[in-house]
């Protein structure tokens, strides 16, 4: 291998170090305890209250004004809550009505899928009428979305665990 060669393997090398440095942990190595729960904001337990206080907005705003997406450190968040429709189509309870339902964060910088370790509890999932994603999956209810085409990671998705969806009327293949 010629010096010039070295030199190029050594900077790679280098950048892939200092990129992996910016990735967030549980992002790089998802390990065997993974939660769904996005810094605090967990589906179906915390309120719109909840994600105001971590975003800093007022309190008593709607849940429309506090779905997103918000420019957070690393990435972009948007969340959606259980509203009296989703609730009367899922079954859900009333106390239920207003809680966030899923969380999606979308990385700031590129990460494929071999930059993504996954504990064995992830399952790779595809939708039937979806060619653009491929999901893997894990019963605590984390997914993470790939675009097929790249391997690209593009959407970390927290949403109710697969126990907490049983209790509902859901029909989903992979994710809300």
């Amino acid at each position: 291998m010629s010096i010039l060669n070295r030199k190029k393997l050594a900077r790679a090398g280098a950048t892939v170090g200092l990129l992996l440095m910016w990735i967030p942990l549980p992002l790089v190595n998802s390990g065997t305890a993974v939660k769904n729960s996005w810094r605090g904001i967990t589906p179906l337990h915390s309120s719109a209250d909840d994600v105001a206080r971590l975003i800093g907005a007022v309190p008593d705003s709607t849940e429309a004004v506090l779905s997103g997406p918000f420019k957070v450190d690393g990435g972009e968040v948007t969340f959606s809550y259980l509203t009296t429709s989703l609730a009367k189509i899922y079954r859900a309870p009333r106390s239920m009505v207003g809680k966030v339902f899923t969380v999606y964060f979308k990385p700031s910088y590129p990460v494929t899928r071999p930059d993504v370790t996954l504990a064995a509890g992830f399952k790779r999932c595809v939708e039937d009428r979806d060619r653009t994603y491929y999901y893997f999956v894990n019963e605590a209810g984390v997914a993470y979305r790939f675009l097929r085409d790249g391997d690209r990671l593009e959407t970390i998705i927290y949403q109710p665990s697969r126990a907490e969806v049983r209790s509902l009327a859901v029909n989903t293949e992979c994710v809300f």
